[in-house]
């Protein structure tokens, strides 16, 4: 293992889609760092108004812009033209708060949700010009991403919306964001819509008081597939239809396969293109170790010097994952189902976590349809995250207080997986305040992660110094500050060796505000069961 040198940070510190660059909001400042020479290229002051209450903060998926965020003004910037500016205040013309916000399409294109569902608002940068969809149906931060999604590749919008009781289903074209089709599907009260990894099938799901119900359309928004649940293969599935419906879902990388997961212990894998039963997963309350799987336990022991020692041994026997017992109090209900799960880049893995079962970690091969590993942790697991580009690398966080410096990192060919305490990385060796933990996608052949605390970050990469080549290889320590590390000088540039993202440096300087000029929506006039309103300066 192999660490950078700390660097000044925050709780609001994340590194570019692509790896080539870390922001940073430090206070009254983004701070913008080159990952390969870990040297801050831009620094751009924020006005007080927006840096004392940013609630949102976030990449663009090509790495050339930033947004933040209060609940009410909006400011993105570029990474390859300083120059380029985007100022929106007052979004919602102060008759709501924003809700959420997040990026379209492209980088050009920022949407936002009002409170109370009244709207969402999906603003070109390039054009100065807005598009109104009346009545998201899900618009509160911690759901709003259920309710739309972007194809990829071609990057149509579907979007959930709700008019007289009844749910509805938009696609719109790209950059314009008219309506290619609009439908009322056949559900009750959707919960959420998705396209697949691939883009060929657009999948929503039924509220779980409905039972399991899953529909499948094309692209083009033509019913293909309705799943009414898992087929009953034992007597105690003989009620299963009048159970709990759909919790939670998951599409593959490739597209191929999709994770359905509801209120019991078990999970369904769908396969495409006939959305049949390909494998049924559950959750036992016993686990035996065999020949084609490992069940590891984190085992914490007192060293000479009184500090702990946290390995993972392999179990060799039958064992029986803790469970977290009976609700705290008469009133509480009992958690049940998966509430975690998560596909590896290959498409092949499928990592699980049940609400009863909070500190046990299940990954499943599907390919071969046997369960791989089995993973017991002291804490309650709170995140996993697969690598983004590296198959079969997983990193686990925990939930609970003596967990906020540990990474525990599972990856198949390894002798046993691995814990890291960044806390002993840190300067004074304790963990201030919120931590972030995030993959960093590099050139290395060897996995790099960004950790940081409330004051420090810095990167990590698991290799041995044979290895060769590092992220931050180009970084070199030339003067100390308070932290111990170089006095840096913030410089408005881009390091030349950026290329790639040149060929957006040609935008132009952009000043956006709440003032729109009402346009009549003219050939935006599509089906009866749906209306939009455009807006232009």
């Amino acid at each position: 293992m192999r660490f950078s040198r700390t660097l000044k940070s925050s709780t609001q510190c994340l590194p570019s889609p692509d790896g080539a660059y870390i922001a940073t909001i430090l206070p009254s400042k983004l701070s913008i760092r080159a990952t390969r020479s870990l040297e801050i290229i831009r620094a751009v002051s924020l006005p007080p108004e927006l840096s004392s209450s940013i609630l949102w903060f976030l990449w663009s998926a090509s790495s050339t812009r930033i947004l933040v965020a209060s609940a009410e003004n909006i400011r993105v910037y570029s990474i390859v033209n300083p120059q380029f500016s985007a100022n929106i205040t007052n979004p919602t013309s102060g008759t709501t708060k924003i809700t959420f916000v997040t990026f379209g399409a492209t980088e050009d294109e920022v949407c936002i949700f009002s409170d109370f569902g009244l709207k969402v608002s999906i603003v070109n940068l390039s054009t100065s010009k807005s598009v109104d969809i009346n009545s998201p149906k899900f618009y509160h931060p911690s759901v709003a991403r259920k309710g739309f999604s972007y194809r990829p590749r071609a990057k149509n919008l579907a979007l959930l919306t709700r008019s007289g009781g009844k749910d509805i289903i938009s696609i719109h074209v790209r950059d314009t964001s008219e309506v290619i089709r609009s439908w009322h599907p056949e559900t009750i009260d959707a919960q959420g819509i998705t396209w697949s990894s691939d883009g060929r099938w657009l999948v929503v799901w039924e509220s779980s008081s409905q039972g399991h119900r899953l529909f499948a359309y094309t692209a083009d928004g033509h019913l293909y597939k309705t799943w009414n649940g898992p087929t009953p293969v034992s007597d105690e599935d003989i009620d299963i239809q009048l159970g709990a419906g759909i919790k939670i879902l998951e599409w593959n990388r490739t597209g191929t396969h999709i994770a359905v997961g509801d209120y019991s212990k078990r999970i369904t894998i769908l396969s495409t293109p006939a959305f049949n039963e390909s494998m049924n997963v559950l959750h036992t309350t016993a686990v035996k170790p065999t020949e084609a799987l490992q069940v590891w336990q984190e085992q914490i022991t007192t060293g000479q010097n009184g500090k702990y020692i946290r390995e993972f041994i392999q179990a060799n026997q039958t064992i029986c994952p803790p469970t977290s017992g009976t609700p705290p109090n008469n009133n509480a209900e009992a958690k049940t189902g998966t509430n975690i799960m998560s596909f590896d880049n290959s498409g092949t893995l499928l990592a699980t976590r049940t609400e009863d079962m909070p500190t046990t970690l299940w990954i499943w091969d599907i390919r071969t349809r046997i369960l791989r590993a089995v993973m017991i942790l002291h804490a309650p697991i709170a995140k996993i995250t697969w690598h983004p580009t590296i198959d079969e690398l997983l990193m686990i966080r925990c939930e609970n207080e003596e967990s906020r410096g540990l990474i525990h990192i599972w990856e198949p060919s390894w002798e046993r997986p691995e814990i890291m305490d960044f806390g002993e990385q840190i300067p004074g060796g304790k963990v201030l305040g919120k931590t972030i933990t995030r993959w960093l996608v590099s050139d290395s052949a060897s996995p790099t992660m960004l950790f940081s605390d409330s004051q420090d970050c810095l990167l990590a990469s698991i290799s041995e110094p044979e290895d060769g080549d590092l992220p931050w290889q180009d970084s070199e320590v030339r003067g100390v500050d308070i932290y111990g590390q170089r006095e840096e000088s913030p410089l408005n540039l881009v390091p030349a060796n950026e290329k790639r993202h040149r060929a957006k440096a040609s935008l132009d300087s952009l000043i956006m505000d709440e003032t729109f000029t009402r346009m009549s929506s003219g050939s935006d006039e599509m089906e009866d069961t749906f209306h939009f309103r455009k807006f232009a300066d």
